[in-house]
């Protein structure tokens, strides 16, 4: 299966000393808990997508992205705008918490969060936290965290303007702008999509059209040590798609307000959150219509202490309210619960070595008290080599989709897992390294369905390994990523589904000058259950994707080409992926 990559990566490996690479191990940490390290530093295994990755690889969405990280497999049941499944480290979809700038992708809606309605042109950075992350992110952190951060650039008034059109009648159009005043700053992002799509199910009879707007508008004030910042994030639009042998219309729209005063001391400073989000689902179906809205609000108070007798200390609280609003199949339901949280974390260095220890405590008025946290430790065997062990507990309420929705079972109980891995980072060279992991992890209660209805399996067990390696030659620059992931239902003995055991990510681009960059990236993988109650399987592949960049001080100018061998696979039994496509996109500073 892999043949077809086999001369690229022998040609890759016979290049050295580097110049620059995706996720390089000096890349700047910005999520919590991450203050002023680098990827080598951290000991979480990270992955940080740039502004510059996407515009260079020519990534058209988010699922895009993160399927070109080999700890990621994505589901998709079709195109532009349908549903997106994620499974990291060969986790849940809904093991993995997804934020935009902070805020949680609320997943009680469709049971995964709606990733497909995030435009990438807005983009700053994604930063990929893989394995539990409960000290300082809470629930539903089994597999990792994603955190999607959009462009805010407070010291410029630049602006710029995006136009993009492609196969399948996709049409982009979008702008982003700063304005900067005294001590305001202001940032607006706005993008609009629509396409006629294509038949999203093998037996589809007519294309699956869609239509999205992002708005994100972000407000600085800073002064005398105060920052206060507005966060507001929307995105709202219509799918088309098939669902039991029926066209659907479905109304989407997910928004959030975030509300941050950050106040600055001599070592530490305090910071007090306010967070409003709402999720609306309206569908229609043969004259029928079903709703889901869920609602949230958050207040979080969070102290930073650095270096207090030699260790940095992070002590928060947080009151989570949440409330479920449903009409499924004629079955109406109204569920509300609330959640209370504290959590500590602290870092201490003492000669070559870095400990981390963190917990949190979760009290959920439907399920009770739990605790969770995170050890790690991290060694430097020298200036660059470290190596790192840690262990983590995690825990996870059924969402509304879980208990309410199709196949929803009210009897459910909350899973948890416990998650241990050793990672070795090298740099080879100046900025040049590989980083090898091994990871194992134990879920109880995993809730997956039947095919009816949603069941807790007693014991899973995920174990596994992942690779990276990146390297360039003078103008080339290239990343190779692999992982091994044995995912099982232990109670019987059975694969997990939608889970291949092995995933190789190639990401190669050359700059032949200064203002033409040419870039291929690849996919590779293994073939997968799709379910652990049938036989079908969803088949391995390679998929090839070229891009050319060319860039101004004032245009950017990309062409590329998605598939460029026409390769028929499937990320989800009887729902088609693309085949051969291209897009072109302009954007124009200002």
């Amino acid at each position: 299966m892999f043949k077809n990559i086999k001369i690229l990566i022998i040609l890759l490996c016979l290049s050295h000393n580097v110049v620059h690479s995706e996720s390089n191990l000096n890349q700047i940490l910005v999520s919590p808990g991450q203050r002023d390290a680098t990827i080598f530093d951290s000991l979480s295994s990270v992955e940080v997508i740039t502004s510059e990755n996407i515009r260079t690889l020519g990534y058209s969405s988010v699922d895009e992205i993160l399927s070109n990280s080999s700890s990621i497999n994505i589901g998709s049941n079709g195109g532009h705008g349908q549903t997106k499944s994620i499974f990291m480290r060969g986790t849940e979809s809904n093991h993995t918490k997804v934020l935009v700038n902070g805020v949680e992708l609320n997943p009680g809606t469709l049971g995964v969060p709606s990733i497909q309605h995030i435009s990438v042109e807005m983009l700053d950075r994604i930063e990929i936290s893989k394995g539990s992350m409960s000290t300082l992110y809470g629930r539903s952190t089994i597999g990792g965290v994603i955190n999607i951060i959009t462009k805010k650039d407070i010291e410029s008034k630049q602006g710029k303007i995006y136009f993009g059109t492609g196969r399948d009648e996709i049409n982009k159009i979008g702008f982003q702008k700063n304005f900067n005043f005294n001590n305001h700053n202001l940032s607006v992002n706005f993008m609009n999509v629509k396409t006629d799509g294509y038949k999203a199910k093998v037996a589809s009879t007519k294309n699956h059209g869609y239509e999205n707007k992002n708005i994100d508008i972000n407000y600085f004030f800073n002064q005398n040590n105060n920052l206060f910042n507005i966060n507001f994030y929307q995105s709202d639009g219509n799918t088309e798609y098939d669902s039991f042998g029926s066209n659907l219309n479905q109304d989407h729209k997910d928004s959030h307000i975030k509300l941050v005063w950050n106040r600055k001391y001599e070592g530490s400073e305090s910071n007090v959150v306010f967070i409003q989000k709402q999720n609306k689902i309206n569908q229609n179906s043969s004259g029928a219509t079903d709703y889901s809205h869920t609602e949230n609000y958050q207040f979080n108070l969070e102290k930073n202490y650095y270096n207090l007798n030699g260790t940095n200390t992070i002590l928060g609280a947080m009151y989570t309210g949440e409330a479920l609003y449903e009409l499924s199949y004629g079955t109406k339901f109204n569920k509300s619960n609330t959640i209370i949280e504290y959590y500590a974390q602290s870092e201490y260095s003492a000669d070559n070595t870095l400990y981390n220890l963190g917990s949190r405590y979760i009290n959920h008025s439907l399920y009770g008290g739990f605790l969770t946290g995170n050890f790690n430790v991290g060694y430097n065997l020298s200036d660059r080599s470290k190596i790192i062990a840690g262990i983590g507990k995690s825990f996870r309420s059924p969402d509304g989709t879980d208990l309410y929705g199709y196949g929803g079972n009210p009897n459910l109980e909350p899973e948890e897992s416990v998650s241990r891995e050793i990672s070795l980072k090298y740099k080879l060279g100046n900025t040049s390294g590989l980083i090898v992991t091994l990871f194992n992890n134990n879920i109880t209660n995993l809730i997956e369905s039947d095919g009816s209805v949603m069941q807790n399996i007693n014991r899973s067990k995920i174990e596994g390994l992942e690779f990276s390696f990146y390297n360039s030659y003078k103008k080339l620059n290239y990343k190779l990523d692999y992982s091994f992931i044995n995912a099982r239902d232990l109670t019987n003995n059975v694969k997990l589904s939608r889970r291949p055991a092995n995933k190789l990510v190639g990401k190669f681009n050359y700059n032949y000058n200064l203002n033409n960059i040419i870039s291929i990236s690849t996919i590779s993988e293994t073939n997968s259950d799709n379910s652990i109650y049938d036989n079908n399987k969803l088949g391995g592949y390679t998929s090839v994707n070229a891009i050319f960049l060319r860039k101004s001080d004032n245009y950017d100018i990309q062409f590329k080409f998605n598939n460029i061998f026409d390769k028929k696979y499937r990320k989800a039994h009887n729902y088609n992926s693309e085949g051969r496509s291209y897009n072109v996109s302009i954007s124009r500073s200002f």
